[in-house]
């Protein structure tokens, strides 16, 4: 998260303390929060891919589990229409697949990998 990461602000405080938040309730704050942290996000893909690469870090450091943490960036991928993030889409599916899935410690290694990959990207 931002705040465990170092970040403050008036406005990412005030969307820490949100609890199951509508669009309404988070109004202007995401975006007064970013700048506030000094981001240049002008794009929702770019937004996307910055939410990403936290849920990314959050999975590494152990505060998202990796299944979890692949669901959310599954969504963030079907958001983006694909275009990035997909494996995590694939292996989020392979979670579910039960017998006919890999060993489940394997596609968590791959998650682990992938999150890694991501972090390592320029996007």
């Amino acid at each position: 998260m931002p705040l465990e990461a170092g970040y403050d602000g008036v406005s990412l405080r005030k969307l820490a303390g949100l609890i199951a938040p509508t669009s309404r309730d988070v109004g202007d704050l995401f975006q007064n929060a970013l700048q506030e942290i000094g981001t240049k996000i002008t794009s929702k893909e770019q937004g996307i891919l910055f939410l990403s690469k936290i849920t990314a870090a959050d999975i590494l450091e152990g505060r998202v589990d990796p299944a979890q943490g692949a669901a959310i960036l599954a969504h963030y991928s079907r958001m983006l229409n694909y275009r990035y993030l997909a494996d995590f889409d694939q292996m989020s599916e392979m979670l579910d697949l039960g017998e006919y899935a890999p060993p489940k410690t394997q596609i968590i290694r791959d998650i682990l990998a992938h999150a890694r990959m991501l972090l390592s990207d320029n996007l």
